[in-house]
């Protein structure tokens, strides 16, 4: 089975990051970040009585009208060169830690390949104590768009095709892998997989195309 993401490039300036603010609002954004993520899970997998989860709702909406006072248009992000600044100086890029709603991954590069672990819990599920295949279509999009960004290189998704080739379980590590397999011009084809424990689930192909004028 397979599935094919045709991507139209977007505007260049949809590319630009939000003006970035001071790094102690920064740091607290990461924070409030990951405690949503956590909120995210209980209220998913709650079974507390029916009374404490009204009144846990009505604390959230209060929570959601205090922060959304005053909000911008658009999520926080990371300037586009940092992967690579990264990459060159042999750390990790962390992904998503200024939106809850993306898989945050911790990538770590080596020359043409990346490489990240993830424990799926129960807000990725699809079928039964396994992994969402939407959710392996995001984080190989990710994981492979990660690795092209990480070379200098801005690009967009051109195409993505996976194979699912088992379930992938939830609750234990996943280990994913991309590679850089060619470039041509101005695409860049990569290949990645989803394993557990030396077995592949899920196999991808990328191709990316560098925007014109931009610099690698």
């Amino acid at each position: 089975m397979s599935t094919t993401r045709e991507t139209v490039p977007a505007a260049r300036e949809s590319l630009e990051p939000t003006p970035v603010t001071d790094p102690e609002r920064r740091a607290a954004t990461m924070e409030l970040v990951e405690a949503t993520r956590a909120l995210m899970l209980a209220v998913a997998t709650t079974d507390l009585p029916v009374d404490d989860v009204v009144a846990a709702t009505k604390e959230i909406a209060g929570v959601a009208d205090r922060l959304g006072a005053e909000a911008r248009t658009r999520v926080l992000r990371t300037p586009f060169e940092v992967p690579a600044r990264l990459r060159e100086a042999g750390e990790p890029w962390r992904t998503y830690g200024v939106n809850p709603f993306g898989i945050p991954l911790e990538i770590h590069f080596d020359g043409d390949t990346a490489r990240a672990t993830l424990i799926g819990d129960a807000l990725l599920e699809g079928p039964p104590d396994h992994l969402h295949g939407g959710f392996s279509a995001h984080l190989m999009d990710c994981l492979l768009g990660s690795l092209v960004q990480g070379t200098g290189e801005e690009s967009v998704t051109g195409s993505l095709d996976l194979r699912y080739l088992s379930r992938t379980p939830l609750d234990v590590p996943l280990d994913l892998h991309a590679e850089i397999t060619g470039r041509s011009g101005r695409k860049i084809h990569a290949t990645g997989w989803i394993e557990h424990e030396g077995v592949r689930c899920v196999e991808a192909t990328g191709l990316f195309i560098t925007i014109a004028g931009a610099s690698a």
